[in-house]
């Protein structure tokens, strides 16, 4: 178990919150703003594609932008569950209604992420389709400065732990 892992897991039962990397947002920051200015210099070319990669890459750096904010992201531990939260919109989970957490790979990304079970989910459209390509119903937005290996650990210790 690494000691991040431990460390969390010593503060059971909670409430513990994750907070994304910030490095990870400010890369795709950097990356919206560059290429949306490629996008106006193509458009001052008179380039009709330049404004389809000015409001992609500009609404990219946008969403970058809001993700950075305070509050705008995290994971909340506790007894009872976990709430993920996204651009600010929270979504509770209980431990109860979860199995099966996961390091997953979504080719043909280098990254990994954390998938798991949500049997209130399982029977809807999205879930199945999560579970043809992850082979779970639901998926952690991010790992929050963890791997994804050590986070599947926490959540399926943290999980054990509360239905104790």
């Amino acid at each position: 178990m690494s000691t991040d892992v431990a460390e969390i897991l010593s503060r059971f039962p909670g409430p513990v919150t994750l907070r994304p990397a910030r490095t990870k947002w400010l890369l795709v920051f950097a990356i919206g703003i560059l290429f949306a200015a490629g996008g106006m210099w193509m458009i001052e070319d008179d380039r009709l594609m330049g404004w389809y990669v000015l409001v992609f890459f500009g609404l990219t750096a946008l969403v970058a932008a809001v993700a950075m904010l305070p509050g705008a992201g995290g994971l909340a531990l506790d007894r009872e569950g976990f709430e993920v939260t996204s651009l600010f919109r929270r979504h509770r989970i209980r431990w109860r209604d979860t199995t099966d957490f996961a390091a997953v790979r979504i080719p043909p990304a280098r990254q990994s992420m954390v998938a798991y079970n949500d049997l209130k989910q399982s029977g809807s459209r999205l879930a199945k389709m999560n579970v043809a390509i992850v082979g779970r119903t639901a998926a952690i937005p991010d790992t929050y400065g963890l791997s994804a290996d050590a986070l599947a650990q926490l959540m399926a210790q943290w999980r054990e732990h509360a239905l104790a």
